[in-house]
C-alpha cells in the first residue's frame, strides 16, 4: 500500500487524523530533529510489499529489483527533482554480512536510481563494526545498536554535496540517522533519505 500524505514533514512518518494538505511534524520529530532533512518512502512495510523486500533479501531475489526499483523512482520524482541533489548514496552492510549475503539490496536500489535520475552513484559510507539484525529490538536498543556504526571514507567526495541515503526499509529511523549524521560528519552538506518501505507501529 502506497504512502500518501499527511505525513511527518520530517521523517516522512504517515499520519491518519490530519488534513492531506497540511503539513506537521510527528512528535519525535518535534523533540529532536533527525539529523536527516527529509525522508520519503514509497509505501508500508506491509503485505506483499514485505514479502517481495525479504525475498529480495534473504532468498536471493535480485531480480526483484527490477520490479522495485521504479516505485522508488516514482516516490523520488514525487517529491524532489534531480537538481536538488549531488549525490545517491546506499545504506552499507558490514561486509562480513554483504559476504554472506552475496550483495547489499540498497546497494542495487541506489545504482538503479541513479540509472533512472542520472544523480551520481557513491560508496562514500562504509560500516565499520557489525551490528544486530534491527528487528526484535526496542527503539533504544536500535540506536544503540547502530550508533557509530558509520564512517564516511570518501570526505572529500561528498564535501559540501546534498546527498540522497538510500536503504530499503526504515522503521525508527535509527539506522539512517546513524548513517547521515556519519556523512554530516565527513562534510556533506544535506542529506535526505528514500527508502521502499516505512515499518510503522500498530
Amino acid at each position: 500500500m502506497k504512502i500518501s500524505p499527511p505525513r511527518c514533514a520530517s521523517c516522512g512518518l504517515p499520519f491518519q487524523n490530519f488534513d492531506k494538505d497540511s503539513e506537521h511534524l510527528c512528535g519525535n520529530c518535534m523533540q529532536q530533529m533527525p539529523p536527516y532533512s527529509g525522508a520519503r518512502s514509497f509505501g508500508y512495510y506491509t503485505a506483499e510489499l514485505s514479502k517481495l523486500i525479504q525475498e529480495l533479501k534473504f532468498q536471493g531475489r535480485k531480480n526483484l529489483v527490477g520490479l522495485l526499483a521504479p516505485l522508488l523512482a516514482a516516490t523520488f520524482y514525487d517529491s524532489w527533482d534531480r537538481s536538488d541533489f549531488d549525490l545517491i548514496v546506499p545504506v552499507p552492510l558490514h561486509p562480513k554480512r554483504q559476504r554472506e549475503r552475496g550483495y547489499n539490496q540498497s546497494e542495487l536500489f541506489a545504482r538503479s536510481l541513479a540509472r533512472y535520475t542520472a544523480i551520481p552513484y557513491s560508496r562514500a559510507l562504509l560500516r565499520v563494526r557489525p551490528t544486530l539484525p534491527q528487528i526484535g529490538l526496542t527503539d533504544t536498543q536500535r540506536l544503540e545498536n547502530v550508533r557509530k556504526a558509520f564512517r564516511c571514507r570518501k570526505p572529500q567526495e561528498i564535501l559540501k554535496s546534498r546527498i540522497l541515503l538510500i536503504d530499503d526499509v526504515m522503521t525508527t529511523g535509527a539506522t539512517v540517522e546513524s548513517a547521515a549524521q556519519a556523512l554530516i560528519d565527513g562534510g556533506a552538506g544535506r542529506v535526505s533519505v528514500l527508502t521502499l518501505a516505512r515499518a510503522t507501529k500498530s
